[in-house]
């Protein structure tokens, strides 16, 4: 990518408004070539922050709330890394393919050495210096997700080779953590877990008044502890999710009978760290 942009036309930071725009001017009722003189002077400092908004999100904002939307497992934190990082990927290598056709195009353009060609030149020269700064953004997020990847790994003890049936094996913690979290919302918006949650519940073996009455048990001591002063923080929360963990995550053994199905795990048809040949 760094060899291609070397090559590639000069890069120009921003658009030249004035130079631009002078000749529609003459055509605007409101706008005078002073007016559009100023623009053009301010665009000097849009350019540079624009350098701090070549990114889709803060890294705050993935971190904090793309991480964190669909999950609190681990694995499951991993793969949706894997998902954005795989995301800014493919972005990256559009523009690498999309740069080398219109390389092509430039060396057909410069050996014209027209009017019109070398407007199109000019073209690509400027839009080139506009997407750097997405693509720039792109590799940052990468780079930040790269990052995010690794930390979430190694706190987790994860080991590095971990492959498909790691993850597999992780789904039955992560599912009950999440009905019991979207049934405790339930309870506290609504004073009752709704339809689509109670049949979550069923799911993985976990009978829907047993549910009500351990999540309602869970907000009385939580709101008494208010009542007395004391603020539980989210990690009370995480606890109690620990503790459905360990109360109900044997339960969708119930359910498998019940289908008649023997195993949840097929390992035959799983990606294993022992089948890599690389």
């Amino acid at each position: 990518m760094t060899e291609l942009m070397t090559e590639s036309l000069p890069i120009e930071q921003s658009l030249p408004i004035e130079h631009s725009l002078k000749e529609l001017v003459k055509e605007m009722p409101t706008m005078t070539s002073e007016k559009i003189a100023k623009i053009s002077r301010n665009m000097v400092e849009i350019d540079r922050a624009n350098n701090t908004v070549g990114r889709r999100n803060t890294q705050t904002t993935n971190q904090l709330m793309t991480l964190t939307m669909m999950t609190d497992a681990p694995y499951r934190r991993l793969r949706q890394c894997l998902a954005q990082i795989e995301d800014r990927r493919k972005a990256i290598e559009q523009h690498y393919w999309d740069w080398r056709e219109e390389d092509v195009e430039v060396k057909e353009l410069e050996k014209n050495n027209d009017e019109l060609s070398r407007i199109k030149l000019e073209r690509f020269k400027y839009e080139r210096s506009r997407a750097m700064i997405y693509i720039e953004g792109a590799i940052k997020e990468l780079a930040v997700f790269q990052e995010a990847y690794e930390e979430i790994r190694k706190n987790n003890n994860i080991p590095e080779d971990w492959d498909e049936e790691d993850a597999e094996r992780d789904e039955i913690r992560h599912h009950v953590r999440q009905v019991f979290r979207q049934g405790h919302r339930d309870m506290v918006l609504h004073g009752t877990i709704t339809q689509g949650n109670a049949e979550y519940f069923e799911q993985y073996g976990i009978h829907l008044q047993t549910a009500r009455r351990v999540i309602g048990q869970y907000i009385a001591s939580t709101e008494d502890m208010i009542e007395k002063g004391q603020m539980p923080t989210v990690n009370h929360l995480y606890e109690f999710l620990d503790n459905a963990v360990a109360l109900f995550g044997e339960e969708y053994k119930n359910v498998l009978k019940h289908m008649g199905l023997d195993n949840l795990i097929r390992n035959e048809l799983l990606y294993k760290s022992s089948n890599d040949l690389s």
